[in-house]
């Protein structure tokens, strides 16, 4: 019989099942609000009818099914599944993702960071393709990563590596969520560009990013900063310049350590594109050493919209 696989991203806003075959094609595909607030249990049962429901999408009996893969937001342990908490859903506390589903459909789960997910699926099937040592970031509400090496995602002590986007970079710097102080994500995620267009207009009123946000400073997104450049706002320029010299500046140190052969940026950067990505390249080549600079490629990640599904069933194809 033919190997399918189910795939669940589970995030805080949406949930999402599908059914592929072993090469990867998405033959059904279910979406449903998370209703976060309604908690672990409303999600799991909910979840359930979904994957049966994708399953008969799919024309496909359970029996068809060999192996279910799960991105979900971390903190939480790959080998026994336990999911710690998640900042976006409330009440997940200590919730054993992979016991549950294996309970309810005697199917093996693996359980996986989504930022690591995203980064082997890139590996499988996007960018990474035909490299042995891929990095990849997401630049978006945070930044987040995933390091895949010779096809076997780097999960470190305790299923904490890849943390890229909490390196410090100023130490007296802007707060960031993880409770320290300059991590390169209190500075170039999407709400950071945001928060220091927000300041850059007090003193500077006279820019397109605050006409892009209809007048209202406080409505002020990342979105209305790229926009602004590329219409070659001046405030606008230079704040993406200065994004992209911190995030040069973060590779630079992550290129210098893993030495790897593709850095594949998410999210914002490719919405940029090489408003963004051409200085950071310069920015890496200026700050990295010569050796691993010369090896290293930065691109944008290539699956796009279909990166949530293709990370779920990376884990298990």
């Amino acid at each position: 019989m033919k190997k399918h696989v189910v795939g669940i991203d589970i995030g805080g806003t949406k949930l999402a099942t599908v059914v592929a075959d072993n090469s990867g094609k998405i033959l059904s595909k279910v979406r449903r609000p998370t209703f976060a607030d309604k908690g672990s249990e409303y999600a799991i049962q909910l979840l359930f009818e979904m994957v049966d429901e994708t399953i008969t999408k799919a024309n496909l009996k359970q029996e068809a099914i060999s192996g279910i893969g799960v991105s979900c937001g971390g903190p939480l342990d790959t080998k026994t599944g336990i999911v710690y908490s998640p900042p976006n859903l409330p009440g997940w506390d200590a919730f054993p993702l992979k016991t549950r589903l294996e309970t309810e459909f005697q199917i093996p789960a693996t359980i996986e960071n989504d930022a690591n997910a995203s980064a082997l699926a890139e590996y499988r099937f996007g960018g990474g393709r035909g490299y042995n040592t891929v990095l990849y970031m997401t630049m978006s509400t945070g930044i987040g990563g995933g390091i895949v090496i010779n096809g076997q995602i780097f999960h470190g002590a305790n299923d904490s590596a890849g943390e890229v986007g909490h390196q410090i970079l100023l130490p007296n710097g802007p707060l960031c969520g993880c409770g320290k102080h300059g991590c390169l994500e209190a500075i170039c995620s999407g709400p950071a560009i945001a928060r220091r267009a927000k300041e850059a207009i007090q003193k500077q009123s006279n820019t397109t990013i605050l006409a892009l946000a209809d007048g209202h400073i406080e409505t002020v997104k990342s979105e209305h900063v790229l926009a602004a450049a590329r219409q070659g706002d001046a405030l606008a320029l230079k704040l993406i310049d200065e994004t992209a010299y911190y995030m040069g500046w973060g590779i630079a140190n992550l290129v210098n350590i893993l030495n790897p052969d593709i850095v594949l940026l998410g999210t914002i950067a490719i919405a940029a594109g090489d408003l963004l990505l051409q200085p950071i390249r310069k920015t890496v080549s200026d700050f990295a050493m010569a050796r691993p600079a010369e090896a290293v490629k930065i691109m944008p990640a290539q699956l796009g919209e279909s990166l949530g599904d293709l990370a779920t069933i990376a884990l298990v194809v």
